[in-house]
């Protein structure tokens, strides 16, 4: 696998993370080289965690990105809990997911928290990913539709953690444009530096007042892991053969669409 500072050096112009107070991994989608040279447009394409609480200041960075669009891919009952807050004027879209990770922690979170000792998140984590190309392959269809529907425009797409269900976005997005699954899998497992890591004082406590097998749990579910979007890939590759035949069978984008869509968000 190709050296992860790639990933994480910014251009002299350019930063690819983005700290806010109240808004987690924040990242620039843009700088990454395609397999024929060209690179991914910085300021036009992000990816986050949730959006529900953006301090003033956090807002005004925001609006600094000059945002066309947003789109959420969490929950209807994650909107209706903790709504996003953006900067005027700013398009919203929901499309969407309940995964099985969100899914256990939403129906019974006591019970959860009182069983993570004895849970295998890993289990539910790439039971997620696997979902996320085949149970929802008709939301990421309309994200691509909302990709080309905003012509250009800088668009941010988030979910509660921005790590799954965006990660998934992200690298099908990625690799569409022609990045290698590689680099796509790097960007993924960078959530564990902008994110993961943020926590480690709430995973030291953690272990410190309910134990080490408590904080590893929170931590299972917390990170980004390659054997999990490794799994959601392996899913595409035996449903359709080959990510080529998901992109065109699955999100039923013509040839002419991704190449359009190569035109809006490549330099």
């Amino acid at each position: 696998m190709e050296n992860i500072k790639i990933l994480t050096n910014s251009s002299p112009t350019h930063k690819r993370h983005i700290p806010l107070r109240k808004v987690e991994n924040l990242r620039d989608v843009g700088g990454y080289i395609t397999q024929d040279g060209r690179s991914v447009r910085w300021n036009t394409l992000f990816r986050s965690g949730s959006l529900h609480k953006p301090t003033s200041t956090d807002l005004k960075k925001l609006s600094a990105l000059n945002l066309d669009l947003v789109v959420d891919f969490r929950a209807s009952y994650e909107v209706a809990h903790r709504p996003d807050k953006l900067p005027a004027g700013t398009r919203y879209v929901n499309i969407p997911m309940e995964d099985s990770s969100t899914k256990v922690w939403h129906e019974n979170p006591g019970e959860t928290a009182k069983n993570l000792p004895n849970l295998n998140p890993a289990d539910y984590m790439i039971a997620t990913n696997t979902e996320l190309a085949s149970k929802f392959t008709e939301g990421y269809r309309q994200f691509f539709s909302e990709l080309l529907g905003a012509n250009g425009k800088s668009v941010l797409f988030h979910c509660a953690a921005g790590k799954d269900r965006t990660g998934f976005a992200t690298a099908s997005l990625l690799m569409i444009l022609g990045i290698s699954k590689e680099i796509a899998m790097q960007d993924y497992l960078l959530t564990n530096k902008y994110m993961l890591d943020a926590h480690w004082r709430d995973l030291f406590f953690a272990g410190l007042f309910k134990g080490k097998k408590f904080a590893e749990g929170i931590r299972g579910f917390l990170k980004a892991d390659e054997k999990y979007l490794s799994a959601a890939l392996e899913r595409l590759e035996n449903d359709y053969g080959s990510f080529d035949a998901y992109v065109h069978e699955g999100l039923k984008l013509t040839l002419q669409d991704v190449e359009r869509l190569k035109n809006l968000y490549l330099e």
